[in-house]
């Protein structure tokens, strides 16, 4: 089942090979008692012109160009394996040809949910990685809510060549983390909270993941 789903994903990947500007989001609610919902997206809105004319191909240096209906087939089957989650409710995907945004949402009554949820998007020994490496805590005693990350993106382009590794030359990812209390404080330099106390924001370009100057690590004090 994980491995036909991992197909799935690489359908949508398979459009990131064409292009190198697009954005990861993670944006993640987090109640007191643990429970929250989570949105992830793949924004690919800035390179919109250049696919609309990609995706009037067949093929495009020797990539096979994936079909409106292969693309959207993989976010509902995406969407329906999210679903089969244990602690996981209100699963919605959204499609957008207009601005080739596509995303994924739903909710969760734990953060073993959540890393379980994550976990669906990655290989199998990935999966493996995460469940020994979670990529998030929370500790409703203190208030603490971490958001952890194991990947060593810079192994892995290594084993790219440089066609594929321009891929990730304007790529970045984002991560929004919102709370019912405030936050106190945070571990990542780079986060910013907001006005109210009620969020925390991060993007990371690519790049820099790949060359170990910023990572999306985080750990998140709650009053």
């Amino acid at each position: 089942m994980m491995k036909k789903l991992f197909i799935k994903i690489s359908i949508l990947l398979s459009l990131l090979t064409l292009i190198s500007c697009f954005e990861i989001v993670e944006d993640i609610t987090i109640n007191d008692d643990g429970s929250g919902k989570i949105l992830l997206a793949l924004n690919l809105s800035k390179s919109k012109t250049k696919l609309k004319s990609i995706m009037l191909l067949d093929s495009i240096n020797g990539y096979k160009i994936p079909s409106k209906t292969d693309i959207t087939k993989s976010i509902t089957d995406i969407k329906t394996q999210i679903g089969k989650i244990k602690g996981v409710t209100n699963v919605k995907s959204m499609t957008d040809f207009k601005d080739y945004i596509f995303t994924v949402s739903c909710n969760f009554n734990n953060v073993n949910a959540l890393n379980t949820i994550i976990s669906s998007f990655s290989s199998s020994s990935e999966k493996k990685l995460i469940s020994k490496n979670k990529h998030f805590t929370y500790n409703k005693a203190t208030h603490s809510f971490s958001r952890n990350y194991h990947y060593n993106l810079a192994k892995e382009t290594k084993k790219m060549n440089t066609k594929d590794k321009a891929i990730f030359q304007d790529a970045s990812i984002t991560t929004i983390y919102r709370f019912e209390s405030d936050v106190v404080s945070v571990k990542n330099k780079n986060a910013k909270v907001s006005g109210n106390k009620k969020a925390v924001f991060l993007k990371v370009s690519a790049q820099d993941i790949i060359n170990n100057k910023s990572n999306i690590k985080n750990t998140i004090q709650l009053k």
